[in-house]
């Protein structure tokens, strides 16, 4: 573009000519760029090394090169890459759960020790806290475990044992006033057709004499192991709590040191939640234990003792747990005290269990580890389904700790810088 600026000619005089100035010319704009169809005609030398665009710049000229991922709509790219990951997730989740349902034997007990010392740890940390050492404190919380647990074994086992010429008479005696209730009653059924399904019955356990002998082999092999595995879970206590946070400093001093600044908190976090769900736990199945073995010594049963302590032991079964508890009290009411206090035995364990559904779970489990009633159930229920009653016992404790850790990161999550992509002209 030219245009004329007055000059100063010593020989015209002032503003007597006018010389041209040439100013720069602007930049050439670019084609608008049209809406490009013809993608799969493009040769891939001309599609590989240009930066994905938005669904708004994809109106290309012919002649400008296109990556093929800009093609892909946003919406796609973002589920396809939160898809592989999850899926990569699962996969590693699936290997893990392999690995440990072979190695049963060893994980079962280690993972029951770690559960016995987020139960135990406030104990060991008021030990440490009075200056005991470590070892001290730990053999200390091991003793306090033997002794209660041991110790309840023991008083159940001598009620039990005092009482069995009284239980197993006033069994047979409930047993035969069932049958002559059955009799005489609205059911009106004979003693003929009772005496056939007896003898139906005895017939069946002679047939099947061999594979009732393979269940109590198997079962006495399942006896061997299991005595194995506790001897290993209190070994596993003991050191858990004496260097269990030397445990936890060398693996996490394995890891890179960014990493190691994220995943320390984390971890802690995790730690705490399921020491605080396992508090809770025991809290709730005491309750339990009191409230069935108040009821069964109300009515006057004499194996109360039994009772408490099996549906405490029992409240750490999910679901399964609950059930066994209710249905063997009951029945040993049944067998003791008659049919009218057998009812009212399991309205007692009916109110037991509504009180630990309605307002204990929700006052105490779901506050101590922030979770919904509703991922509760269904997590024992997968629980269940993947490994059976260990599953339900140990699902709870794993998403506890779980969830504390996912929180813990996500509350220190750096925030997402949006990726600019450069504008590069042709």
């Amino acid at each position: 573009m030219t245009t004329t600026q007055p000059c100063d000619d010593p020989v015209g005089g002032p503003g007597s000519s006018h010389r041209t100035v040439s100013e720069p010319a602007a930049p050439e704009q670019p084609p608008r760029r049209r809406r490009y169809l013809g993608w799969l005609e493009r040769r891939p030398s001309e599609v590989d090394d240009v930066a994905p665009m938005d669904d708004d710049d994809l109106l290309v000229n012919p002649d400008v090169p296109v990556s093929a991922e800009a093609t892909v709509p946003r919406a796609l790219r973002v589920s396809a890459a939160w898809g592989w990951r999850i899926l990569v997730v699962v996969a590693v989740l699936a290997l893990v759960g392999l690995l440990c349902a072979y190695l049963a034997e060893v994980v079962m007990p280690l993972f029951c020790a770690f559960l016995l010392t987020a139960a135990l740890e406030p104990l060991n940390h008021w030990l440490i806290g009075k200056r005991w050492p470590a070892w001290a404190a730990a053999t200390a919380c091991l003793l306090f475990l033997i002794v209660v647990v041991g110790g309840l074994l023991t008083l159940v086992g001598v009620q039990i044992g005092a009482q069995a010429s009284d239980l197993g008479a006033q069994l047979v005696k409930g047993f035969n006033d069932l049958v002559a209730w059955l009799g005489t009653g609205r059911w009106h059924i004979s003693q003929d057709q009772i005496s056939a399904w007896t003898s139906h019955l005895m017939s069946m356990l002679q047939e099947r004499s061999d594979s009732i002998a393979g269940m109590v082999a198997a079962a006495g092999t399942t006896l061997g192991h299991f005595l194995t595995g506790l001897v290993m879970c209190l070994f596993a206590l003991f050191f858990f709590l004496k260097d269990g946070r030397r445990f936890a400093r060398t693996v996490i001093g394995w890891m890179p040191g960014s990493v190691r600044v994220r995943v320390a908190p984390a971890v802690r976090s995790g730690w705490l939640s399921m020491v605080s769900y396992v508090k809770a736990a025991v809290i709730v199945a005491a309750v339990d234990g009191a409230g069935a073995g108040l009821g069964a010594a109300i009515l006057g049963s004499n194996l109360w003792v039994a009772i408490m302590a099996l549906t405490f032991v029992c409240a750490f079964v999910p679901m399964v747990g609950a059930l066994t508890a209710g249905a063997v009290g009951v029945i040993v009411v049944l067998a003791t005290l008659g049919w009218v206090k057998a009812l009212i035995m399991l309205a007692v364990f009916i109110l037991v269990l509504e009180g630990e559904v309605h307002i204990m779970q929700p006052l105490l489990l779901s506050r101590a580890v922030n979770i919904h009633p509703l991922v509760v159930l269904v997590s024992i229920a997968i629980g269940i389904v993947i490994a059976g009653i260990p599953g339900g016992v140990f699902a709870i404790p794993l998403v506890a700790m779980a969830n504390g850790i996912i929180r813990e990161m996500a509350r220190h999550r750096e925030p997402v810088r949006p990726s600019v992509t450069p504008n590069v002209d042709p």
